[in-house]
């Protein structure tokens, strides 16, 4: 059977401290783990033995236009935990045309991003870690 699906960026909602964060560049999510869930390897008789790693560290990279008005709010967040050492907030991604879904209960950002200034307009790219990320990819509904 012939399948078509359709997808809207628009239709990403990304929520970081309970606020909706809008104002996306072209290159809006990344979200990522930060090592695979299981390693292997190989034993000079060809057995393979894996190991699961438990390591559920990820790296959300939201990706703001420098007009966006979400930059202020993530300032402060940043500005607030380098101050107080004290700001982790939830995260929570969702695809609402699709399945997917990802969830840190627990985050922070890592750095304020690289900031430049041209003719043209720039993007911001807000890296937040988080010590577990919950991650399910459904694809299209």
């Amino acid at each position: 059977m012939n399948q078509v699906d359709t997808i809207d960026p628009k239709d990403v909602t990304v929520i970081v401290s309970g606020k909706i964060i809008s104002g996306f560049a072209q290159d809006q999510i990344v979200i990522e783990r930060e090592t695979n869930q299981v390693e292997d390897e190989v034993g000079a008789d060809g057995d393979v033995a894996r190991r699961v790693t438990n390591d559920r560290r990820g790296t959300i990279t939201i990706t703001l236009l420098q007009t966006s008005r979400a930059n202020l709010f993530l300032s402060t967040l940043a500005v607030a935990d380098e101050l107080t050492g004290n700001v982790i907030f939830p995260v929570v991604i969702k695809d609402q045309r699709g399945k997917d879904l990802h969830v840190a209960a627990s985050a922070w950002i890592r750095k304020m991003p690289r900031t430049s200034y041209r003719a043209g307009i720039e993007s911001r790219a807000w890296e937040i870690r988080t010590n577990y990320i919950n991650m399910f990819v459904g694809g299209a509904a």
